[in-house]
């Protein structure tokens, strides 16, 4: 079962809960450089692998959120060409990670700004980088705080 679609950029979703999530709870597409979408609270469960898949310009921000047994809570597209994205993430509180906080993309300079993040149960690491490919999966090359690409 699919979540929540953005196609269009400045979408605001507040105390929206999933439970169970199937591929991921949101998917961000389409919006400009200047868009931005907002997760405000809410919180997600059960996801195998990501929570929040985004494949837009904008910036997502995410703020108040609670994850619980999930892969990744954020992870930039890894496989859209080219396109740098940012993303701001705090006071989230995370139960049962499998991978991490967030993934990002190194060679498209993505940026992820990471603060007040609690992690509880199993370590993961809180941000991680890739490279993006236009085809294939893309490899996790780091972790951890790096310049731009992951403050916290």
């Amino acid at each position: 079962m699919e979540g929540v679609h953005c196609d269009n950029g400045d979408c605001t979703l507040n105390n929206v809960w999933w439970e169970d999530v199937c591929e991921d709870a949101l998917s961000i597409k389409g919006g400009s450089s200047r868009s931005v979408t907002k997760v405000i609270g809410g919180g997600a469960r059960g996801a195998n692998d990501k929570i929040i898949q985004h494949n837009g310009l904008e910036t997502v921000s995410i703020e108040g959120f609670y994850a619980q047994d999930f892969g990744k809570i954020y992870r930039s597209c890894g496989t859209c060409a080219g396109m740098q994205r940012k993303v701001i993430i705090k006071n989230v509180l995370a139960v049962n990670g499998g991978v991490s906080i967030a993934t990002v993309n190194k060679n498209w300079g993505d940026q992820a700004t990471l603060e007040n993040i609690k992690i509880k149960g199993k370590k993961l690491d809180v941000c991680q980088w890739s490279d993006g490919t236009s085809s294939g999966n893309p490899m996790n090359i780091g972790a951890g705080p790096s310049g731009s690409l992951c403050m916290y």
